[in-house]
């Protein structure tokens, strides 16, 4: 064996196998999308909308956010439904949650979001206005995505959402963000939201003096 090893054939031999690419992100998803091996439904009921349930892991959940899991140790203990219902977050927006509880990935939050505005907007109407809508629509789901991440304490998806807010400022939404950003402690889109107000020439000097 010795001889085998210090040939010079064996010290240039490589291995030509590929490693395959991670599928945890995507393994783990699909035990949501999928409800395998799940042990609490959430539902989301939220206004006039017909109640959505998703199939989850009080483990997984628990793990990513201590709201969760303070909810499933409490809340949870002697429900016989094993069912937690949400009352104050779209369901879009807790789909996201979910999602981003589950992958860490923005990507796929976006995606989440696409595909539901998508659904919901199908019925809207044609040019300017359709667009003036879809953006209105992005802006509408990014705050309660914002929201959903405060109240379960995802900071992570709540300065992603918040950055996003940024992104899309105007001084037409500039008074009601800033409330939203005040309530939810999003410290960069607050100062955002002042910084264009002060700026711009517009009636509101007067609410900002």
């Amino acid at each position: 064996r010795d001889s085998l090893l210090s040939s010079p054939l064996s010290t240039h031999c490589s291995c030509c196998e590929q490693v395959p690419p991670s599928t945890l992100q995507a393994d783990l998803l699909s035990l949501l999308t999928e409800g395998r091996h799940s042990d609490i439904t959430i539902e989301a009921v939220y206004g006039e909308a017909a109640p959505v349930t998703f199939s989850a892991h009080t483990n997984i959940l628990s793990q990513r956010s201590d709201v969760f899991a303070a909810a499933f140790s409490h809340e949870m203990r002697e429900s016989a439904t094993r069912t937690l219902t949400v009352t104050d977050v779209p369901p879009p927006a807790l789909k996201a949650l979910l999602h981003f509880l589950y992958t860490d990935d923005f990507d796929e939050v976006q995606k989440v979001l696409r595909e539901e505005g998508s659904s919901e907007g199908t019925s809207s109407s044609s040019g300017g206005a359709a667009s003036s809508s879809k953006a209105e629509q992005s802006i509408a789901q990014l705050q309660a995505v914002l929201a959903a991440a405060h109240k379960y304490g995802v900071l992570r998806l709540l300065r992603w959402a918040e950055g996003q807010l940024c992104d899309k400022l105007s001084c037409e939404m500039a008074c009601s963000l800033l409330s939203l950003a005040h309530v939810y402690g999003a410290t960069e889109l607050e100062r955002n939201c002042l910084c264009l107000l002060y700026t711009s020439p517009s009636p509101r000097d007067g609410l900002l003096s």
